[in-house]
């Protein structure tokens, strides 16, 4: 019988704890933040181009992961996760207030929007990879899947939470005061990092060598078969998957005809899954976590997408199952790139991870946002949902070949 521990047992560490609460409140205001962020791009432009705008968006906030990842692993692994994390935070506390002032003056223009989303991707790019750095080197390993399962609790109770709150923050206090709380809920994270002690494996000043260290950590990534294989199904994911929900601002007004309200549930319903998703994953011990199948999973998310295509009045519940399965899926590839990593080496291969997970997402979009639009958001969502679907045939076959060939 499998063993399941507590799901919360890594809060009993209380450097954790003091990350995990304030990041907590930092988490709502930006999930409030991207929702109002995408609803004031969808009504910029008419309904047959805001696919487009939104993907375009989503690309450009992706975008400078592709360039800066690499190089945030190397300035990580030298000056240490907590210094990058702070200078994230403090970036985006400061884009939140500039998004407030534009709203509030009635200015925002979409080169202006567009503008900040590639300031936002510029932080984004360091603040993956540091923030998973820093959870890895304030708990021991025995608890790392929990306290990342930790995490994606809070940051799926905050995407099914927020999204609900923004939509009726717009209708009674207005745009502008939703930016107003995301960017005081910077405020306590800001306060607290610098207080929590770190034990970090820095590169000596004397040895460090920028290319070199930027060769080593892509050079164990490749030899790692483990990880590469992770970082496929990462790709597979991030590229086709993730897109589900980040076009479905777009896909809530055409397809399923509703307003921000109904958007908000659609993601809250996601966001619960996610929650349930974190509650399983959390409980599940470490060797359980890094040797599940996740190319099951993917199955499971491109099931959920196509049938959310084929019947959008059923987003509501599909976006429940998808949630789920994402959050396991990340907790699991997560778990297992820094389980696999030396101290020395981990924050060069998670800004690997991040590259992928936060390149490829938004390029996806992108080019799924113009496909919707030429073709149809729903249709966009059903080529999605059978390259997910095929690339789990792809790897059982894969597998089974392998298995006959050893025996």
């Amino acid at each position: 019988m499998a063993k399941y521990s507590n799901p919360f047992r890594a809060l009993r560490n209380k450097n954790y704890t003091l990350f995990w609460i304030p990041q907590s409140v930092s988490l709502m205001g930006t999930w409030i933040d991207t929702t109002l962020r995408g609803w004031v791009a969808v009504n910029l432009f008419p309904e047959d181009k805001a696919a487009g705008f939104i993907g375009l968006i989503a690309f450009l906030k992706g975008f400078p992961t592709v360039l800066l990842s690499p190089v945030s692993g190397v300035l990580i692994d030298w000056f240490g996760p907590r210094e990058v994390l702070f200078l994230t935070q403090l970036a985006d506390a400061i884009n939140a207030t500039i998004m407030a002032y534009l709203v509030s003056k009635n200015i925002l223009t979409p080169v202006q929007l567009l503008l900040l989303s590639v300031l936002m991707g510029i932080s984004g790019s360091f603040y993956l990879p540091s923030r998973n750095t820093f959870i890895g080197n304030i708990v021991p390993k025995s608890h790392l899947p929990n306290a990342l399962a930790l995490h994606s609790m809070i940051f799926n109770v905050a995407r099914m939470v927020g999204p609900s709150i923004a939509g009726f923050v717009v209708k009674y206090y207005g745009l502008t005061f939703g930016f107003i709380v995301n960017a005081l809920s910077f405020v306590p994270l800001l306060v607290v990092l610098p207080t929590i002690p770190l034990k970090y494996e820095h590169i000596p000043p004397s040895k460090r060598a920028f290319i070199a260290d930027l060769k080593d950590g892509i050079q164990f990534t490749v030899k790692n078969k483990t990880l590469l294989v992770t970082f496929a199904s990462l790709m597979i994911y991030a590229f086709f998957g993730m897109p589900y929900s980040m076009l479905m601002q777009a896909f809530a007004k055409s397809a399923v005809r509703t307003d921000l309200v109904g958007y908000g549930l659609i993601m809250g319903s996601m966001g619960l899954g996610a929650f349930i998703g974190a509650l399983v994953a959390g409980g599940m011990e470490p060797e359980q976590v890094i040797s599940v199948r996740e190319e099951y999973l993917i199955l499971l998310i491109g099931v959920s997408t196509l049938a959310t295509s084929i019947f959008p009045s059923i987003a509501y519940i599909m976006s429940f199952i998808n949630g789920a399965a994402q959050t396991i899926f990340f907790n699991i590839t997560n778990s297992r790139t820094q389980f696999v990593s030396p101290g020395n080496m981990r924050g060069r291969t998670m800004s690997l991870y991040a590259l992928i997970s936060t390149g490829a997402s938004p390029t996806g979009t992108f080019i799924f946002g113009l496909i919707g639009n030429v073709i149809g958001i729903k249709n966009a969502y059903t080529i999605l949902a059978f390259v997910m679907i095929s690339y789990f045939f792809l790897r059982r076959t894969i597998v089974n070949h392998k298995i006959k060939s050893n025996n």
